[in-house]
């Protein structure tokens, strides 16, 4: 009689797990591809003797108006949105973006953060280092 009602018990739940996920209580049947940044100028790590204008690309899937722009020197901070930067399009699709700072940064680090979206809800931030002797 035991093996009856376990048998029974096992047939209930693996029914029960179908119906959640057919009514998209299991996994999510949306998917999120985020943006995806490259071609850094002045690239990563790089050593400069002053610092003024930046420029990288943007995937096909980004949204453009959604691309900020931050860029840090110890106490100076400035921060660039759509509005504020140069964005074109590719053939490709791809997205170029290019910014320039009102006065140029002659020493230390300055730190270059990129934050965008793909579709609400699909954010991605990127950014790196350049040194300024």
């Amino acid at each position: 009689m035991t093996t009856i009602f376990r048998l029974t018990a096992v047939c209930l739940l693996s029914l029960s797990a179908d119906i959640a996920y057919a009514y998209g209580s299991g996994q999510s049947s949306s998917h999120c591809d985020k943006p995806t940044f490259s071609e850094f100028q002045p690239a990563a790590n790089k050593y400069l003797q002053s610092f003024q204008e930046f420029s990288l690309s943007a995937s096909a899937n980004t949204t453009p108006a959604s691309i900020v722009v931050h860029v840090s020197a110890g106490d100076i901070k400035y921060e660039y949105t759509a509005k504020e930067l140069y964005i074109s399009q590719h053939k490709s699709g791809r997205y170029e973006v290019r910014g320039k700072i009102e006065r140029p940064i002659e020493h230390g680090f300055v730190r270059i953060s990129v934050t965008a979206h793909s579709k609400p809800g699909c954010e991605k931030t990127d950014g790196y280092l350049v040194r300024i002797q």
